[in-house]
């Protein structure tokens, strides 16, 4: 049996140091991006405070004064003329509750299905500016489903949805520039990027039905909806790892999952986390995503254009871009399906 020649002292003692100095840019690399992505998410969701809650109001405008002032930065009140006006200011997602006050009586109307967290808040800032004069009586705009009370069901969605399409475009992007491709057959690349998100949309949809989430919303509204996240995810992520490989799904992975969805808007309420953060976070698929789906379950009255028009353009572009590298990988060869992994 051969064994492995020693290697001479010095040449040993290269290799060792060889091996530290690797070692140390790894530890560095790795404690870097930890500290980093640790600041990052504690940023986000440590110590929740209330930022400019829309909050609609009927009543004296001496007592929006007077409640404006102690509410500080957390309240942004918007004055309506009637309780039917501002109910339906809570229905189009205009504010999260209103407060009226009248000579009888304070009632606060809450939406719990535009956010448990800022509708808990809500209650505990009115009741504490009444302390001592009155107890409101808090009535209940939208509430949640018996099959999503604790409100948990659409952040799921949403996670489930934007995983599938991190998963898919992984496959696809190493696929495509291996692809032979021939515009007279059809760009096959895009054209399984839409049946992807149809059948996640689909099976997501089904799902949630399953477990009493979204029953009371058309299966068709909510498959498309739920179909078109997955494909801005999918066909931008697709579009990345087609250009610079493995790197563009970590990129996607980090921005649409591990970052995107704690910033999105589902599970924590926006006008809980730092401005900054809420801004970036409806700018990505996750956070118009969520926005989506909020209105699409809960808010059949609130305007969808900007959610949409999000994702369209994330699902447009990326789709485009990788249309380009199939384009650019088949131009020598399209007639022929060979050499596919």
């Amino acid at each position: 049996m051969e064994t492995e020649a020693e290697l001479p002292a010095a040449e040993e003692r290269k290799r060792e140091h060889h091996f530290w100095v690797r070692a140390l840019v790894l530890a560095v690399l790795g404690v870097s991006v930890v500290a980093l992505l640790g600041a990052t998410l504690l940023s986000i969701s440590h110590a929740p405070a209330p930022h400019r809650i829309p909050l609609g109001y009927v009543g004296p405008d001496s007592t929006r004064e007077t409640l404006a002032a102690r509410a500080g930065d957390a309240l942004e009140f918007t004055t309506y003329d009637s309780r039917e006006s501002a109910l339906t200011a809570i229905g189009r997602l205009d504010v999260y509750g209103t407060l009226i006050v009248t000579g009888t009586g304070v009632e606060l109307i809450k939406s719990t299905a535009a956010s448990p967290q800022v509708a808990a808040t809500l209650t505990g800032l009115v009741t504490q500016a009444f302390a001592g004069t009155t107890t409101p009586a808090v009535t209940e705009a939208t509430p949640l489903p018996s099959g999503d009370s604790a409100g948990g069901g659409l952040g799921v969605m949403l996670q489930v949805v934007i995983l599938g399409g991190t998963i898919g475009s992984m496959g696809l992007g190493r696929l495509v520039p291996r692809y032979r491709a021939n515009w007279g057959r059809g760009e096959l690349p895009l054209l399984f990027l839409v049946l992807y998100a149809l059948c996640v949309g689909a099976g997501v949809a089904g799902l949630a039905r399953a477990f009493g989430v979204g029953s009371h919303v058309d299966f068709v509204h909510l498959t498309l909806g739920l179909a078109l996240i997955n494909l801005a995810a999918t066909a931008s992520t697709s579009a990345l790892v087609s250009l610079v490989g493995a790197a563009g799904g970590a990129v996607g992975g980090l921005l649409y999952f591990l970052i995107g969805a704690p910033i999105s808007g589902a599970a924590t309420a926006l006008p809980l986390m730092p401005v900054f953060w809420h801004d970036f976070g409806q700018a990505l698929p996750p956070g118009a995503g969520a926005t989506l789906l909020r209105r699409v379950l809960y808010f059949p009255d609130a305007p969808l254009g900007t959610p949409l028009l999000t994702l369209t353009l994330y699902a447009t572009i990326g789709a485009t871009v990788l249309g380009v590298v199939n384009l650019v990988a088949g131009a020598r060869q399209r007639k022929s399906l060979s050499g596919l992994p």
